[in-house]
């Protein structure tokens, strides 16, 4: 397993986590000490009420809320043109794919069913984190250019998972198919992908792999495929930098969907970088402080 080390920083995001159970909002806190800036609300108005009253970096949402559901407290946040950037991590007991797809399409990051493990939740609370600031400081780095309209996805998938998610995939915008990293990343000088879907399996060590790509590539996010019983790929590539890791198997709508969320959370990125920069005049901005592990190998 690889180990995380914490970086020094003076910034420590703010965590919004709704629940009506007082007790799971404490072991949700206590889950999530690593990031000590927590705020907590038990209804989805005192949420609303709250995440107005000073903008989040990340709320993590129980969807079972009573009088207004998660579902309703995420579609006025994504309404809201100052909350609508902020990622939402919807906190369940239903495994229910359709539901699930429902989060993703209604502007949701996550979708983490109950009961919650630490690490698991630990591990995908830092992506959200990341993958903004990743975004955001490689747009920033990147010379401006023109990219052709349109979505490019890049799988890099063993043939059952082709033939099983393909047209999902090809769903979501042009699609390139590869076996392994290296010629991933040949192809990607010519054709830049907007997102990246990468089966574990395609790869001696899926971590490494992740390293690898978002060494050249730091902007785009990468969705891993992992067996769903392997609980240490999952964390170990969500902590390399994984935008998001779906479990097989997978329905088409889910991954689709899963796919789709991780670009809206990069394009939403893109917007608040643009934002800030207009707002400082084109000057030099740097968006958003390192305030997540990194990883290295141990």
């Amino acid at each position: 397993m690889e180990k995380a080390e914490n970086r020094t920083t003076t910034y420590q995001p703010r965590l919004l986590l709704v629940d009506d159970d007082p007790a799971m909002v404490r072991i949700i806190g206590e889950m999530l000490a690593e990031f000590p800036n927590q705020r907590f609300a038990v209804t989805g108005e005192a949420a609303l009420a709250l995440a107005r009253e000073s903008i989040p970096d990340l709320i993590l949402l129980d969807a079972n809320l009573p009088n207004m559901t998660g579902f309703d407290v995420c579609e006025i946040l994504k309404n809201d043109a100052k909350l609508a950037r902020v990622p939402v991590i919807f906190i369940t007991s239903h495994d229910a794919p359709a539901l699930e797809v429902d989060a993703f399409r209604m502007g949701a990051a996550d979708y983490v069913i109950k009961p919650l493990a630490a690490p698991r939740l630990q591990a995908r609370v830092r992506a959200q984190l990341r993958l903004r600031h990743r975004v955001m400081e490689a747009q920033a780095a990147k010379p401006a250019t023109t990219k052709p309209t349109g979505v490019r996805v890049l799988g890099i998938l063993e043939d059952d998972m082709i033939e099983m998610h393909r047209r999902a995939l090809e769903a979501i915008g042009a699609l390139d198919l590869v076996k392994d990293c290296e010629t991933a990343l040949r192809l990607a000088q010519t054709r830049e992908p907007d997102a990246i879907v990468l089966d574990a399996r395609c790869c001696d060590n899926p971590c490494n792999a992740v390293r690898t790509l978002l060494a050249e590539l730091a902007h785009v996010p990468i969705v891993v495929l992992a067996d769903a019983r392997d609980a240490e790929t999952e964390q170990c590539t969500l902590d390399a930098g994984a935008a998001d890791v779906i479990a097989k198997p997978a329905k088409s709508a889910v991954l689709q969907a899963r796919v789709q969320g991780v670009l809206t959370s990069a394009r939403q990125a893109r917007e608040e970088l643009r934002a800030l920069m207009e707002s400082a005049g084109g000057a030099s901005v740097h968006p958003f402080p390192v305030i997540v592990r990194d990883t290295r190998t141990a």
